[in-house]
Order: structure tokens, then sequence, then C-alpha cells
């Protein structure tokens, strides 16, 4: 979105002023506290998740662009998981060395999990802003919340949505094959939608499931086996490059399913899949936890965000480490300390109206876990994700089955 060029300062206070009643409890908490608020930062900017890791960072300079002319002390600390469990643990440890009172991250269920224990461990608060695994907030841990939903209603959700899809456009597919990655994401997710499946009386049946290392480069055998399956749906749990190759494999292979529709995985929605891809993104369905285009205040965010980055796309990666830094500030100011237990206490009774994300207010439940996070169904259109459902939200209607294939 192109604007005319603003100063820090001004860009600031026009930042603040866009949020309207929003920051009036942050910016209008009094004196300024003595010290600072140090919030570390962890997402993963080199390896696999590259691309997501950037996209979360940019969500956590969002946040702190908005909160820079309140009275809050807050620095912002960032760090580099490199997409490695034992880099992510190496570096939450380094982060809490050099002065955070709280960590944010870390979009991999595996590399969070390992950062949580590092946090219990050390008695410091942790914001997850993405990661599904629902053992995250099942360890009894004290000081681990989790602004994201798990898997398990993540596959509830999207199962849903995918009844509404085949009523809404009065189609009926057979038959179904799961491709998901095989790490601990993707496990618990095949899991919850194994569970869920029967529940809602969907109208296919999952004829085979097969599972691939998410560091694979080569996913023709597994497109070969679906292909011959004849199924009508691919259900891929995913992240952004095997997504890539799947779908360069089903062109290639001229694998033509009625529809590609993922029940919450990363990847399909994100930005260079679309670069990369072209018009193969097309058509592509995801059924996620999203930002909500029809709140006010989510507007605002996202003309700020254009500002501030106006090459980039707002996706999920980008709101909901925004919501975890605003979650974060709030219970800085509510608990006026940087202590880990006052700042605990805090983020127990976190109720905050006004959000990014689609779906109630930013409460946790008493295991620390979001409760009020809903779903909605994408579905790329032109290079972009598009709202299909619920109907209130929707930007575009549905095209299922989708079209052929064309050749590049």
């Amino acid at each position: 979105m192109p604007t005319s060029p603003l100063s820090r300062r001004q860009f600031n206070i026009a930042s603040l002023s866009a949020l309207g009643l929003s920051l009036v409890g942050l910016a209008g908490c009094g004196k300024k506290k003595s010290g600072t608020f140090n919030i570390g930062v962890l997402s993963p900017k080199t390896g696999p998740d590259a691309q997501v890791g950037v996209s979360c960072e940019q969500g956590a300079r969002l946040a702190a662009h908005c909160l820079q002319e309140s009275s809050l002390p807050i620095e912002m600390i960032y760090a580099d998981t490199e997409s490695g469990v034992d880099q992510g643990r190496t570096k939450a440890e380094k982060l809490i060395s050099q002065g955070a009172h709280l960590l944010i991250g870390a979009h991999h269920s595996g590399i969070t999990a390992a950062i949580a224990q590092v946090c219990e461990q050390r008695h410091v608060p942790l914001v997850i802003n993405i990661s599904a695994s629902p053992k995250l907030t099942q360890q009894g841990y004290r000081y681990v919340f989790r602004n994201f939903p798990t898997t398990e209603t993540l596959a509830h959700n999207g199962l849903g949505l995918m009844k509404d899809l085949f009523d809404q456009t009065q189609t009926q597919p057979k038959t179904a094959v799961i491709l998901y990655i095989n790490d601990t994401y993707g496990e618990s997710m095949v899991q919850a939608m194994q569970a869920g499946i029967p529940k809602y009386q969907l109208p296919f049946t999952v004829i085979d499931s097969l599972s691939y290392d998410p560091r694979t480069q080569d996913l023709s055998a597994e497109i070969t086996r679906v292909k011959a399956a004849k199924a009508d749906l691919l259900i891929p749990i995913s992240r952004l490059n095997d997504a890539i190759l799947m779908i360069r494999e089903c062109v290639k292979q001229r694998y033509q399913p009625m529809g590609i529709i993922s029940p919450g995985s990363p990847g399909m929605y994100e930005k260079q899949f679309y670069s990369v891809l072209g018009e193969h993104s097309d058509f592509c369905m995801i059924n996620t936890a999203w930002h909500n285009p029809t709140s006010p205040f989510c507007q605002k965010i996202i003309k700020t965000f254009y500002q501030l980055f106006p090459d980039s796309q707002f996706d999920l990666n980008v709101a909901f480490t925004f919501e975890a830094v605003w979650i974060a500030a709030d219970a800085y100011r509510r608990a006026e300390s940087s202590d880990p237990e006052a700042l605990r206490e805090a983020l127990v009774t976190t109720h905050i109206t006004e959000r990014v994300v689609y779906g109630g207010p930013i409460a946790f439940d008493a295991q620390g876990q979001a409760k009020n996070i809903q779903s909605v169904g994408l579905q790329n259109v032109q290079g972009k994700p598009k709202i299909i459902l619920p109907t209130a939200l929707a930007e575009t209607k549905p095209v299922f089955p989708v079209p052929k294939w064309q050749p590049s």
C-alpha cells in the first residue's frame, strides 16, 4: 500500500491514534516505570521455516512500533531458532541470560516444547504465539500460556468447515487421502482428525494415510500413491516447503482431485507459496485460525502493517505474533512489575476484548490454553488467501470442485 513518508515519531503517534480505545489501557498508565520490560522473541529466521520466521518477527515488530509512544518501557530482543530444537533451547537460555523477562515463540511445536521446558525451569513466562501440539499446555506448566489453538481444536474446526463447504456447494466427495508430516505437529493433527471425522458425519472415507519427513526434497512416490488411489480429496498436513513440493508434483502427475483442503496446517496461505507456484497456488483451501477482516481494530492494524512492510503479506504468522506481544504488554501494565510471578498472575487473568484474530476475547483456561479462537475457511484466489467461510466473513464464494491443472 503506497503511503506518504512519515518520520518515525509521526508514524508511531499515527499508529497509536489509529488504534484508538485499544491503547487507552496501555498508553494511559501514568508515569513511566523504572527499568525496562524485556521481551524475547524466538522465531525460525533460517532453516526450512525461515520465511515463516520472518513473518512472525514482523508481527512482533509491528506490535513494538504500535507501543513505542506508550508509557511502557518495553525493549524487544530477537533470536533465531534456526528451525532446530537444540538451537531453540540454547537461544531461549541466552535470551533469559540477557535479561528477558518474558519469552514469545516459536512456531514449531517441537522447538516450542524445548523452550517451554527452559522457561518452566527458569520461572520465566512463555507466551506461545504459534504451536499447536496439545502437550504444550498439558504438562502442568505454571509459566506457559498459548494464544493459539491446539491441533484438536484446529482439526475439529477444520472438519466442521469442510462439512459447511460440501453443504454450500452441494457436493459429496467419497474418498480422501491424508498426506502429513511426521513431526510432533503432524502426528497430533492426524490423531485429532481421525477422532473428529465420525463426529461430523462427513461424506468421505479416508482410504489411505501417508507420512513423510518435513525436510524431504521429493514427494513423487507419495503423490503417485495418492493418484493411484483415485482419491476425491487430498488432505495435506504440511509446512511451507513441502507444500510447494506437493503441489508441483500434483501438477506434474496430473492428479486432479475435487479439491486440496488442509484442516489447519501452515504452508498454503503464505506469500512464498504464491510467488513460487504462481497460478498453480490457486484454489487450494485451508481451514485455520485467521485474522478478522471485519474488525475495525484489525483493519487499523493491517493498515499499519503495510506502512511498515509494504512488500509483505499480513497473515496468521503476523497476527498471532502481534497478539502475543500485545498480551505481554497488557500483563506487564497490570502487574506493574517485571517480576516473573507477578507477570504469571497477570497472564492468568488476561481478558482483552479487542483483538486481531477471529474469535472471542483473549483469555486462558486453567492450563494456560487460549479459549476463544475460531477458524475460517480460506481459498487461494489469484495469489491471495480469501475467506470463503463462515458466510458472515466471506470475501468470495468457494470454488469446489476446483478447476483442473493448466500446463505451465
